[in-house]
């Protein structure tokens, strides 16, 4: 299973397109995939990028939880379909991300891409920057959340 990790400035071009950076691509080995998933994320004002195989994983989790034969339910789902897009890698590795999402997020010329384990993020660098933890907060959030240091597991 891939885990995207560390952050890569990136540059669009006029069409809204982006190279996924090569260490991304390299993370994901013989495995590499040319179908992805961005979605918004509903959080963050940034784009989520999964590989298509890691989506499906997603989605099936989706799935046992909820019931498209409930109404409300089904309306979740409506409005989680309708906030992704399926995108095919070109040859040179460019993705190209639909404007709606780009706009979503802010992006306009330049981006961060993110690793966050199974999925990437794709941000607009000043709400990357404005959404980071600071050092104290990391620590303490590190400590809350995890019990301390990796070497206490």
């Amino acid at each position: 299973m891939v885990s995207f990790s560390n952050i890569y400035p990136v540059t669009l071009d006029g069409k809204g397109r982006v190279v996924l950076p090569s260490p991304f691509k390299k993370e994901m080995g013989d495995a590499l995939e040319l179908t992805f998933v961005v979605e918004k994320d509903i959080y963050d004002k940034c784009l989520n990028i999964y590989p298509y195989s890691t989506w499906l994983i997603k989605v099936e989790q989706l799935r046992r939880t909820l019931n498209s034969e409930n109404p409300v339910h089904s309306q979740m789902l409506s409005r989680y379909y309708e906030e992704i897009a399926k995108l095919t890698m070109a040859d040179n590795g460019r993705l190209n991300i639909p404007d709606e999402m780009l706009e979503y997020a802010g992006i306009t010329k330049e981006a961060v891409f993110t690793g966050q384990g199974s999925r990437m993020r794709l941000w607009e660098p000043s709400r990357h920057k404005a959404s980071r933890l600071s050092d104290e907060d990391y620590v303490r959030l590190y400590k809350e959340l995890m019990g301390g240091p990796m070497n206490n597991f």
